[in-house]
């Protein structure tokens, strides 16, 4: 059944994740297809999530050493000063 564009939008978060299922997926490709209103917003919602995905900090930011000793006196329960 084809989704109106309500329906459509509420899955775009999970399509650019990759988080649909086949169906679903397939729906909601074949709905932006034929919509001449929904591309641009999908496309400026891909846009916008790729482009916060470069701004973000690399998981490095703590220096290894502290972030060892962080989780060495979470293990024992020692308290931080």
């Amino acid at each position: 059944m084809p989704l109106r564009c309500w329906d459509a939008r509420r899955h775009v978060s999970d399509y650019l994740d990759d988080a649909l299922d086949p169906e679903v997926r397939r729906a909601v490709e074949a709905h932006v297809a034929g919509c001449p209103t929904c591309p641009p917003l999908v496309a400026a919602l891909a846009g916008t999530t790729e482009a916060l995905g470069r701004m973000r900090d690399p998981d490095h930011v703590v220096d290894p050493e502290v972030a060892e000793r962080l989780r060495r006196r979470a293990a024992t329960g020692a308290a931080l000063r």
